[in-house]
């Protein structure tokens, strides 16, 4: 990455002007591999507007020809850099939902500020969710990072956010209903982390989560290791594997054929890959399998039977088809009688946004923690 493409983007800054009567909130959802930010009016709630963009910024690299990139610019974020990723230095801000760059995170903030359309000069509260065992080291990375962009702001626990943001969701609403704050498991399948956690009406402990490393970045992977085992003469990039999940990803040998475009040798062939994205995924089901059988064990006995009604699959992971399914047939094999898992797909990420504002609009001002210029 090219130091003055870092320092141009890097000291753009929001100017000052005449503040609004009512702040602005923001929900920030921050992921390793897709963010989403939601805007609304702290006095009415009315949601201004939500944005979902993918967790990544590119420096124009030395050398690039006027005219090349749009605008001459010197950095591109989210679809725009994956585009004209051959002529940029790709930076990841985050990994496993914390700080892994701070001046692209910084970058990445200013840039999701503007596409939000927040006013100059209004002043903005920012919720933003944390994986469950973020310590204190990465919380602090996060603050900094926000630091001169939002005015105040409070960290929150991610899959505390996500019960916030199902809670009355039409999905989720069954003669059996149970309010996923009150009591539930949520399972939040990330790109760098997958995060186990009970939630019972309090801010998760260390107690009430299992976090581990096996999420959607290991199961790409495992792909492209199993299909170059299979195929030692493929060129097949993890961007390839991710596409080749996210379009045919399964469980428990629920498909039997894959062909999908690889390219050899300047070709493109179609190769058999369904036994390289069923392991792959059966590992990580298995995986979660035994979190969730963990943290059940761990509960209140007279909560369970409500608890088992309400195991939540969150997360880019939540979009493999047939894993909820899949992880109810295990538990109910293993004698978890009653059990009922449910996979939020597609709007995993809007969820953490709107859990954010309803912890917003329940803050006292004293929770709010002002930044310092």
């Amino acid at each position: 990455m090219t130091t003055t493409a870092r320092k141009t983007a890097t000291k753009a800054k929001t100017k000052a002007g005449p503040a609004k009567s009512s702040p602005l909130i923001v929900g920030l959802d921050l992921g390793t591999n897709t963010t989403c930010i939601q805007v609304a009016d702290q006095q009415s709630g009315k949601i201004l507007n939500t944005e979902i963009i993918p967790s990544i910024v590119g420096y124009t690299t030395e050398g690039i020809l006027p005219g090349i990139i749009p605008g001459d610019s010197k950095v591109l974020f989210g679809q725009m850099a994956i585009k004209y990723k051959l002529h940029l230095n790709l930076v990841q801000p985050l990994k496993e939902g914390v700080v892994s760059d701070m001046d692209a995170t910084r970058d990445f903030l200013i840039h999701l500020k503007e596409i939000a359309n927040i006013p100059q000069g209004q002043e903005t509260r920012a919720v933003i969710g944390m994986p469950a065992n973020a310590d204190a080291a990465s919380r602090e990375n996060v603050r900094l990072a926000v630091t001169g962009i939002f005015d105040k702001v409070i960290l929150i626990p991610e899959p505390f956010l996500a019960a916030l943001g199902s809670r009355e969701e039409k999905s989720l609403l069954k003669d059996s209903y149970v309010d996923p704050v009150c009591n539930s498991i949520f399972v939040d399948i990330g790109a760098g982390s997958t995060d186990v956690c009970l939630i019972q009406g309090y801010y998760p402990s260390g107690d009430d989560q299992i976090s581990f490393s096996i999420a959607g970045d290991a199961v790409d992977n495992a792909i492209q290791e199993e299909i170059l085992a299979k195929y030692p003469d493929c060129q097949i990039s993890i961007s390839k594997c991710r596409e080749i999940k996210e379009k045919h990803s399964f469980v428990q040998g629920a498909k039997s054929s894959i062909l999908a475009p690889v390219m050899i040798g300047g070709k493109i062939k179609k190769l058999e890959v369904a036994e390289p994205v069923g392991t792959a995924c059966d590992t990580l089901l298995n995986k979660v399998y035994e979190a969730v059988r963990q943290l059940i064990v761990r509960a209140d006995p007279d909560s369970i039977p409500d608890l088992l009604k309400n195991i939540i699959v969150t997360g880019g992971g939540s979009n493999i088809k047939g894993f909820d399914k899949a992880l109810q047939s295990l538990l109910t094999e293993e004698g978890f009688e009653g059990c009922s898992v449910l996979s939020i797909g597609e709007e995993y990420k809007s969820h953490v946004a709107s859990g954010a504002m309803k912890a917003a609009s329940q803050a006292k001002e004293r929770q709010w923690q002002n930044l310092l210029s």
